[in-house]
């Protein structure tokens, strides 16, 4: 099934400015209709500022955060959608989506560790062999 290009109630979700925390149910749902045109779009930048509003109230819907963190996980900002995720989990702990999204959080990051020890390595070799090339010659000339 092929998504709409746009909503019809996307015009109505288009804030002129930052939406309060005591924005009404119906405003809400047009907030996330909207931003999640923007995410689908790649407007992930606006879609993230249209949620963060929502998203810092205890009282938020699990929509929005689950929303934010997936907008976040797509940045590459996997700490801050890990712990949306874990909000989210907090609030429904049986939701498999949720779980999901932070075994594969997880996985990312200890992949980004990987990388890095592979990445740097070379250069701790490379400074190893420097530093024994150097004794081998300071100790020679003392010889």
């Amino acid at each position: 099934m092929q998504e709409p290009e746009s909503c019809p109630s996307e015009q109505a979700a288009k804030p002129t400015a930052r939406q309060s925390i005591s924005t009404p149910q119906a405003t809400v749902t047009d907030i996330l209709i909207h931003a999640g045109t923007l995410a689908r779009r790649g407007d992930l930048l606006q879609a993230e500022d249209l949620l963060k509003t929502l998203s810092e109230s205890d009282s938020s819907r699990i929509e929005v955060i689950d929303l934010l963190a997936k907008i976040y996980a797509q940045q590459g900002k996997i700490d801050q959608a890990q712990a949306l995720w874990l909000k989210a989990l907090q609030r429904d702990p049986s939701n498999i989506h949720f779980l999901s999204a932070l075994r594969i959080c997880a996985c990312h990051k200890e992949s980004r560790f990987q990388q890095f020890v592979l990445r740097y390595l070379w250069l701790l070799l490379v400074v190893v062999l420097w530093f024994l090339i150097a004794t081998i010659v300071i100790v020679s000339t003392i010889l």
